[in-house]
């Protein structure tokens, strides 16, 4: 039997045997694990419709129907999980839509399918919180001019020019 060139030792692989690919770079908008889990704790779970342990199981199911699509057929759903998605919908990380398709014979058949609101997710899973002021800033902005008078009388006015 005999052996391809690169199978005997010794010998180099052929030129064009490892030809290298060029990737062109998609700007594919995906959301990923975190910004879901973030948004779903920032949502269900702060306003009490999900305990906080269920915030990851829930974005890895949901991105496990959706993989790298915008969209999932409502049919691929279980009964459960499609529970779930309500619940996101209602607090808008998802949203559902219907289309009419005619099928053989004229029959008419509506196809559910539901919509990831990238938008909407990655706003909810955002930082909100200002820069936290330094403690001694606060203070002191917190003062007013009054307490900076030694006698509570007002400033002097300055001379004019």
């Amino acid at each position: 039997m005999r052996g391809r060139a690169h199978d005997v030792v010794g010998t180099r692989p052929p030129r064009n045997y490892f030809r290298l690919r060029t990737v062109t770079a998609l700007a594919v908008d995906v959301i990923r694990e975190a910004e879901l889990v973030r948004a779903i704790e920032r949502t269900l779970v702060a306003h009490g419709k999900m305990p906080a342990e269920e915030a990851l199981p829930t974005a890895r199911m949901v991105l496990g129907y959706f993989g790298l699509d915008d969209t999932v057929l409502d049919n691929k759903l279980s009964s459960d999980d499609r529970d779930r998605f309500y619940r996101l919908e209602e607090e808008g990380l998802l949203t559902s839509e219907e289309e009419d398709a005619t099928v053989s014979r004229g029959k008419t058949w509506r196809i559910h399918y539901w919509i990831l609101k990238k938008d909407r997710i990655r706003d909810a899973g955002r930082d909100r919180t200002p820069k936290s002021e330094d403690a001694d800033e606060a203070m002191y902005r917190d003062i007013g001019d009054s307490a900076w008078n030694r006698r509570g009388n007002p400033p002097p006015t300055p001379p004019a020019p």
